[in-house]
């Protein structure tokens, strides 16, 4: 049976995590059969390409997932592997030479590591306030997780938008 609920973490961020899994889940099976000319397609009506958006979401989960392990040092080192979470213009930066297997490892190694740490928190640290840089306030690390589940649905639709319109070129 389908369920949100993460087993093997702590009960409060049982259902956070889940949908933080269950996105990723969609996500790669969203992205099954997906050639390397399709993942670097744009729409004539679309700036941004699947490997865009795919390069974002790894950028922006492993920013989130570090902030949440009290790691913000980190941070710069993510923005210099992966690049700045918007251009000049304010957009999705583009993602030459990024592949969809590298990307998609990186991402599922992200996954085992959000994993390995969700795993050893308490129920207690699903309250634990998070600084994000550019927000106004700090976020539990419970909204934190809805917050990179709601992120990835989000681009997820673009996704789907990118492949329709592959398809039918």
């Amino acid at each position: 049976m389908r369920d949100v609920h993460s087993s093997g973490v702590p009960q409060a961020l049982a259902v956070p995590f889940g949908l933080v899994e269950d996105a990723f889940r969609r996500l790669e099976k969203r992205l099954e059969g997906m050639s390397e000319e399709e993942f670097h397609f744009k729409a004539p009506d679309n700036v941004n390409s699947t490997a865009m958006l795919l390069r974002h979401l790894v950028l922006v989960d492993m920013t989130y997932l570090h902030l949440i392990m009290g790691d913000s040092e980190r941070v710069p080192e993510i923005r210099g592997k992966y690049g700045p979470f918007q251009d000049e213009n304010g957009r999705i930066p583009e993602a030459q030479g990024a592949t969809l297997s590298g990307l998609l490892g990186e991402y599922r190694e992200l996954m085992d590591t959000a994993r390995r740490y969700i795993s050893g928190l308490s129920d207690e640290d699903a309250e634990r306030a998070v600084v994000v840089p550019w927000w106004p306030e700090p976020a539990t690390v419970r909204y934190m997780l809805w917050h990179m589940a709601g992120h990835s649905c989000h681009h997820q639709g673009q996704i789907a938008r990118l492949r329709a319109a592959y398809r039918q070129r």
